[in-house]
């Protein structure tokens, strides 16, 4: 895999810059996504100044962090994930054939783009800077307001849509590698959180997983559409604690002991409320512990074992 010195050593001064828009449609059982890219022409000052972002977004990150279902970054940092774990080679592989059937020649061709891509290539190869559209893009965004702009001291109205292109990127493809700085954005576009909600009924309907409730109506209704409760659902399903007997013996007996709402019944199960589903969720991902030292007990986001 690419790492982040490969990123910070891509050379954007003497790298040729393209711009392309991407919509996207799902296909297929199970549904795909699907992308449909055109390229258009920018004039220099444009170049140099998506150059200077795409600079900035790179030196900006000092450190990496491997993608996770409940992995999270900060501005100084990304998420990596392969290329090929994801549907990034479809909107790469699309942006190789800048035809000139390819290119856009009317403003009616940017409108409703859900992503731009920038690509910068060189003798080093190809580095795509990747941004989710905002609502300028949107038609239906636009047709609901007066477009206006400020000069010689008067505000006058402005006939030409204008489409707004962000001073950073959702994240990068280098490589073979992925540099997500806006994991919501990565998902969305690249589609992961369908993969979380097909993985969530997946779980629902393990015979198992439904044995350790009354009802999983109610976990599903907590669940809902919700991106981080997905992808918690999804972490469950993988960590598989709950098909451990001594894990959930284990539960059983020292619940109460580590601060947690989880309505056990006489026989076993779990009857959930919609108060308890958080708590019920920290267990499954066994996000509550206790300290030796201070016997304080604290919830975490992820849990590694140190290997001692």
């Amino acid at each position: 895999m690419a790492v982040l010195q490969d990123l910070h050593d891509f050379d954007l001064e003497q790298a040729t810059v393209n711009f392309w828009i991407f919509k996207r449609y799902t296909k297929g059982t199970p549904p795909e996504p699907k992308y449909t890219g055109k390229w258009v022409s920018l004039d220099n000052d444009l170049k140099v100044a998506l150059r200077s972002t795409a600079a900035a977004f790179k030196a900006a990150l000092t450190e990496t962090l491997e993608y996770g279902l409940l992995a999270e970054n900060n501005q100084s940092s990304a998420l990596t994930i392969p290329q090929d774990e994801t549907h990034a080679a479809k909107f790469v592989a699309e942006s190789h054939d800048q035809t000139p059937a390819k290119r856009i020649s009317k403003m009616e061709e940017l409108a409703n783009a859900e992503f731009y891509v920038v690509k910068f290539s060189s003798a080093q190869g190809n580095l795509y800077c990747v941004r989710k559209t905002d609502s300028t893009w949107k038609t239906k965004k636009r047709a609901g307001a007066i477009h206006t702009f400020f000069k010689s001291k008067t505000l006058k109205l402005d006939e030409a849509p204008s489409f707004h292109i962000a001073k950073d990127f959702d994240m990068a493809v280098l490589n073979d590698t992925i540099f997500i700085k806006h994991k919501p954005s990565f998902e969305s576009i690249l589609s992961h959180k369908a993969a979380h909600q097909d993985d969530f009924t997946q779980l629902l309907a393990h015979a198992d997983f439904q044995a350790l409730f009354t009802t999983t109506d109610v976990v599903s209704a907590y669940v809902g559409t919700n991106a981080m409760q997905l992808r918690r659902a999804c972490a469950i399903k993988m960590k598989g604690h709950y098909l451990d007997a001594r894990f959930m013996g284990n539960l059983r007996r020292e619940y109460a002991n580590f601060g947690l709402n989880i309505p056990f019944q006489a026989d076993g199960k779990i009857a959930p409320t919609p108060e308890s589903c958080p708590d019920i969720f920290k267990a499954l991902l066994d996000h509550r512990l206790k300290s030796h030292f201070s016997e304080k007990i604290y919830d975490v986001q992820n849990t590694a074992e140190t290997g001692v």
